[in-house]
């Protein structure tokens, strides 16, 4: 789960820089592309996908003699979830295998490790490119994203089915802590804590198979977290 949400971000990231028309920001959307390759490669990404669409496709079949679902719904999802799966099984190798196999790229993720590494004496190719037209290197970051399309998309099917799994119920944290035990005989994979915007707080949580606690840390003038005093109301939701 910890793979899902950190790929997640970086394929939000990727999109909202290569949105952007400057150089900048489709310098570091490839940055952001090299660094979903390292973390896709250091999993069996696709693979776990694969296993978890099983999964779903079982959970939902399940619902399909309910009177209280829409069938018609419930066929178009699950339809959703063969086409995700065919798309990973299509793909071959690892996430990114074949922007590995591309020279101008694999020269740039090479000096992209290095402090100031791209400079144009060092990738004048690569400054050739940074100089074209925004939308050239917008589509050429297009083409490029195809090659992760179908974990991006799966991925992304995935996590909103596990978050719309719970509905959120108010707690309270008593002096900043919370403490809950979790349902024997079932599986949270993912906890949302709700918190407003402009609270001036975050939560720290840990948990294990059978306890989840959230401690309530403030935020201070120099960016440190202190302990919150006092009781503080959230939301939270256990999804499975």
């Amino acid at each position: 789960m910890r793979t899902y949400l950190r790929v997640e971000r970086l394929i939000d990231r990727l999109s909202a820089l290569k949105a952007g028309d400057g150089e900048h920001d489709h310098h570091f959307a490839l940055q952001t592309l090299f660094e979903l390759i390292d973390v896709g490669s250091r999993a069996d990404l696709r693979g776990d996908l694969l296993k978890d669409i099983d999964k779903q496709k079982t959970v939902l079949a399940s619902y399909a003699e309910n009177p209280n679902i829409d069938q018609s719904a419930l066929r178009g999802l699950l339809t959703e979830l063969d086409h995700h799966h065919a798309a990973l099984n299509a793909m071959v190798g690892k996430l990114g295998q074949g922007l590995a196999e591309s020279d101008f790229l694999s020269s740039i993720r090479g000096r992209m490790s290095i402090p100031a590494g791209t400079c144009e004496f060092d990738l004048p190719a690569y400054h050739h490119w940074l100089a074209q037209p925004a939308r050239a290197r917008q589509s050429a970051i297009d083409e490029w994203m195809t090659t992760i399309s179908p974990v991006a998309n799966a991925l992304k099917r995935l996590l909103g089915l596990l978050r719309d799994s719970a509905a959120p119920h108010s707690v309270v944290a008593k002096d900043g802590n919370y403490q809950q035990n979790l349902p024997q005989g079932r599986n949270v994979s993912l906890v949302r804590i709700g918190v407003p915007d402009g609270a001036g707080w975050v939560p720290e949580i840990s948990a294990n198979r059978l306890l989840l606690s959230v401690r309530v840390m403030r935020v201070d003038a120099d960016h440190k977290l202190q302990g919150m005093k006092g009781d503080v109301d959230f939301l939270i939701s256990n999804c499975s």
